[in-house]
């Protein structure tokens, strides 16, 4: 069970951000702790975020949301790179900024904003 929650982690933490960069990712993680990465692989990415309920598209912008609401600027980035590589539009992040404003206020809106801003900005 475990191996197949492991599998399925890594395999949506490529969906979202290719392979190399969930490699990577996962290495920081286990450098840190190898427990904390295997549970985080296992659990968040394998388990809770391959639920049934809700689409990977859906639970992504509940992600985005939350990271927003709570001011999570380096993992709001992170995980806007992964929403546009699942085919969340630019146009749908906008929208999800302008919509949580509302409710995280402005401050959370201009860090948003940036990260939007620095994410979909044309290489240099």
């Amino acid at each position: 069970m475990a191996d197949d929650l492991a599998k399925k982690g890594m395999e949506l933490r490529a969906k979202l951000w290719g392979e190399k960069a969930a490699n990577d990712g996962n290495e920081f993680l286990k450098k840190f702790d190898e427990g904390f990465a295997t549970f985080l692989n296992e659990q968040l990415f394998g388990a809770i975020w391959n639920r049934p309920g809700l689409p990977t598209r859906t639970r992504s912008m509940l992600t985005l949301t939350a990271l927003m609401a709570l001011g999570r600027g380096p993992e709001l980035r992170l995980h806007m790179r992964g929403a546009l590589n699942i085919g969340i539009t630019p146009d749908e992040l906008k929208e999800l900024i302008v919509h949580v404003s509302q409710y995280s206020g402005v401050p959370t809106a201009v860090e948003a904003i940036r990260a939007f801003n620095e994410i979909t900005a044309p290489p240099k």
